[in-house]
């Protein structure tokens, strides 16, 4: 009889409202920003990092949400009968961070040099101002970014995750 009371006490400590899992600072590839994979939507980056502090004004198709405590801005549109691309149907099209915290699967990080970048992505572009195309994808027979860096002063300043393409 003395299990039954430690077991609801247990059930009710694990169904706790407004509870999250510690937020992940890992860009794995192109492929996931903290656990929010490229290619979903405002609803499902919402479950990942919570409300937006900032941004979700529709300029027509497009919408910018920020979270300024994770130094992550995401870029959305609305497709497949989605009216708000700020709303919760919204489509990911970038993600970019700028927080330390942030870094690649392989390594890199907010901070570091232009150097560390060129060893652990040999293959990287350089697209001139400051742009690094890190991973690509194709599209349309054009490579495209699904991975950039932004240097200023010869240090990473910024990481971009791209969404999938839809159109030129």
């Amino acid at each position: 009889m003395r299990r039954l009371p430690i077991l609801v006490v247990l059930a009710s400590l694990t169904i706790v409202p407004g509870a999250s899992a510690k937020q992940s600072f890992l860009i794995v590839r192109d492929v996931s920003v903290g656990g929010f994979p490229r290619d979903a939507t405002v609803g499902q980056a919402v479950a990942v990092f919570g409300e937006p502090n900032a941004g979700a004004k529709p300029v027509y198709d497009r919408c910018t949400l920020r979270w300024h405590h994770l130094g992550l801005t995401m870029n959305t549109y609305y497709s497949q009968g989605a009216l708000n691309p700020c709303g919760d149907s919204g489509r990911h099209v970038s993600t970019t961070v700028t927080d330390g915290r942030w870094r690649t699967s392989v390594g890199l990080r907010i901070g570091d040099p232009a150097a560390k970048l060129r060893r652990l992505y040999p293959k990287a572009n350089y697209r001139g101002r400051s742009d690094w195309w890190l991973i690509l994808r194709p599209f349309a027979g054009v490579d495209l970014p699904g991975l950039s860096a932004k240097l200023r002063s010869g240090r990473v300043i910024s990481l971009t995750v791209y969404g999938p393409r839809v159109a030129f």
